[in-house]
């Protein structure tokens, strides 16, 4: 910040927007109260790691997450008809033969998708502020909402739906001018395969699968379906700019890393490796002729989308996952994203309450002034709806960036690491921003000793 700062703007957040109005008379005095953060020095470069023999992506091509500070995540697919959150295959041992239930047969709990309409879904996110959107296209029950060609595969294209919610979802992101994010888990609970990838330990699950041989081979199966599956993704629906990994643990054990020697998630696949990838399924490197790995697969097809971390391979931005408001120090040299959802569970749950709009907030602005950007969850129903009260609070976060926008888009965290519950900073150009958090009682405020510049103008962007 060595050059002129030519104005100096306040931000008054999260639920009580009333502080304003005590706090904007008495900045321009003499103030009671100082900020005793120490100024930073530059922020460390963020240089871009190689990892299973992929670099992560250039600064260029993961500025706009950075800038967007703010998407919209989506839960939905089949476990939205049971209407008990995202994994109740898992938590109630419901068997595959079962579970094909909530498809085909018509109860109140069938996945219906019968007002299925991605534009109302675009408009929602535009409506919250958000600049892209992340769909889950297949979630650990293994269903995919497009049809795929593997033979092997559950999906939408089948009857009774016979639907590609995938191609309908990116042409509405499209259109509604939002950056296209599609979320993929690899692991499926209809392979036994999956809990014992060599067929000599099988690892504890719900559905009392033991060691078996022929489970290694099922494992094979099931990872080919991942090939064909994220080969269709990539493919089939132009542009991607966000693959969202999740689930590359094996047995819902150890790390996503851990679990490289079966998913292969870099550049190439070993020849020798023991669960080999069909040749229907699988691409070669047009250079050098060597099978390709999911990253390797995603970059070819895909080479300007950004990913997570949770294939296994290093990603190209962290992802802190939950309600807990982000804490400590700014998170610099890498692209962080925090994601939470706002209903009791990230699939559509019954009953569940929404989060309040003062917590949401508090997640959100914590995480804004820790340079990060922030990907809020909504479940819509069985046939497609979000609910009410889930519409209601996204909505009254977009008035929120409406009005105070200017402090959020395009900034980055600092210049001073914030004070954890009291407030923080986001600055941009020569700009920089003072977020107060509910933690703040003082009825004035100073910032800290900002060297040879020069404050001209000081005033609330709420204002």
């Amino acid at each position: 910040m060595s050059e002129p700062i030519t104005r100096r703007r306040v931000l008054v957040g999260m639920a009580a927007m009333t502080v304003a109005a005590a706090i904007t008379p008495t900045l321009a005095a003499p103030a009671h109260a100082a900020a005793s953060s120490q100024p930073l020095s530059l922020p460390p470069l963020r240089i871009p790691k190689l990892d299973m023999g992929v670099e992560q992506q250039p600064d260029e091509k993961v500025r706009w997450l950075q800038d967007a500070k703010i998407g919209m995540f989506i839960h939905w697919g089949v476990y939205s008809g049971p209407a008990k959150g995202e994994w109740y295959m898992e938590n109630a041992a419901v068997t595959p033969e079962n579970y094909r239930k909530y498809v085909t047969d018509a109860t109140g709990e069938q996945f219906t998708a019968s007002a299925y309409d991605p534009a109302d879904w675009a408009q929602l996110a535009k409506d919250m502020g958000a600049k892209y959107t992340v769909l889950t296209t297949r979630h650990h029950d293994g269903f995919a909402l497009w049809p795929s060609t593997h033979p092997n595969a559950w999906h939408a294209g089948q009857a009774p739906l016979q639907k590609d919610f995938i191609g309908q979802y990116v042409t509405a992101v499209r259109n509604a001018g939002l950056k296209v994010g599609l979320y993929f888990s690899p692991l499926s609970w209809r392979y036994p395969g999956y809990y014992d990838v060599r067929g000599t330990n099988c690892l504890p699950n719900a559905w009392g699968y033991t060691t078996d041989p022929a489970h290694k081979e099922n494992a094979r199966i099931m990872k080919n379906e991942v090939y064909q599956q994220v080969r269709e993704l990539v493919t089939q629906y132009g542009k991607i700019d966000d693959i969202w990994w999740d689930g590359g643990w094996l047995g819902q054990h150890g790390t996503d890393a851990d679990a490289a020697f079966f998913w292969e998630p870099g550049q190439f696949r070993d020849t020798a490796n023991e669960w080999p990838v069909d040749a229907a399924y699988s691409e070669t490197d047009p250079a050098t002729g060597k099978p390709l790995g999911l990253t390797g697969l995603v970059r070819k097809h895909q080479p300007d989308a950004v990913t997570t971390l949770r294939s296994g391979w290093i990603g190209d931005f962290a992802s802190e996952e939950g309600p807990s408001v982000p804490s400590g120090a700014i998170r610099t040299g890498k692209v962080a994203e925090k994601c939470f959802t706002i209903g009791g569970a990230w699939g559509y749950k019954a009953g569940s309450s929404v989060m309040s709009f003062g917590t949401a907030m508090n997640i959100l602005v914590n995480a804004w002034v820790r340079n990060m950007t922030c990907l809020v969850n909504v479940g819509p129903d069985r046939t497609g709806t979000v609910p009410g009260d889930q519409q209601a609070l996204v909505r009254r976060i977009g008035s929120f960036l409406t009005t105070c926008g200017e402090a959020v888009y395009g900034t980055r965290g600092g210049p001073w690491n914030p004070v954890d519950g009291k407030y923080g900073y986001t600055y941009k150009d020569k700009t920089f921003y003072v977020h107060l958090l509910p933690g703040y009682s003082g009825t004035s405020f100073t910032t800290p000793q900002i060297g040879d510049a020069t404050v001209t103008r000081v005033f609330d962007v709420a204002s």
